[in-house]
C-alpha cells in the first residue's frame, strides 16, 4: 500500500499545479507571476515528504524544518501584497490539494501518524508565516523598514 509520502512524491507536480491555480484564482491580490506565486512552496512540499519519510522509518519527523520556509513565505507574501487571511487560506488550499490528490489515488487508509505529521508541518509553517507577516506589517505601520528573514 502506498503511503502519503509516496503519493506526494509521485504527484508533487500535480499537487503543486492544482494549488497554483487555486491561489491565483482565489487568494492572490491580482495577477502575479508564476515565481511570485510559487515562492517557497516546492521546498515546503519536499520538507513535508521528508518529515513523512522520517516518521515511516520510526524517526522523529523534524517538522521544525518547515519553520524557516514559513517565515520566508510570510515575508514574500507581505511584499507581493497578500493580505494575512489570504496567506493563511492558501496554506489551507495546499493542505486540501494534498488530501484530494491522495483520495483520487484510491488510498483508502491514511494513517493517523501521517495526518499528525501533515498537520504539524502546516501548523508550524503557518504560525511562522503569520508571525513574520505581522511583524513586517507592524513595522510598516510604524514607518520602519521591514526586517529581512533570519538566516
Amino acid at each position: 500500500m502506498k503511503t502519503v509520502a509516496d503519493m506526494m512524491e509521485a504527484g508533487s507536480e500535480q499537487i503543486f499545479e492544482r494549488w497554483l491555480e487555486q491561489v491565483q484564482r482565489d487568494h492572490a491580490p491580482g495577477e502575479l507571476s508564476r515565481p511570485e506565486l510559487e515562492d517557497h512552496i516546492p521546498d515546503f512540499l519536499r520538507e513535508v515528504v521528508a518529515a513523512l519519510r522520517r516518521e515511516e522509518e520510526g524517526q522523529a519527523p523534524k517538522t521544525h524544518r518547515v519553520g524557516p520556509l514559513g517565515w520566508e513565505h510570510g515575508e514574500q507574501r507581505f511584499r507581493v501584497g497578500f493580505d494575512l487571511p489570504s496567506m493563511v487560506r492558501e496554506y489551507g488550499a495546499l493542505h486540501d490539494c494534498i488530501y484530494e490528490f491522495v483520495d483520487e489515488q484510491g488510498q483508502a487508509l491514511v494513517r493517523v501518524e501521517e495526518v499528525r505529521v501533515l498537520v504539524q508541518c502546516f501548523n508550524r509553517a503557518i504560525s511562522e508565516a503569520v508571525v513574520h507577516y505581522t511583524r513586517m506589517r507592524e513595522r510598516e505601520l510604524l514607518g520602519e523598514e521591514a526586517s529581512p528573514a533570519p538566516g
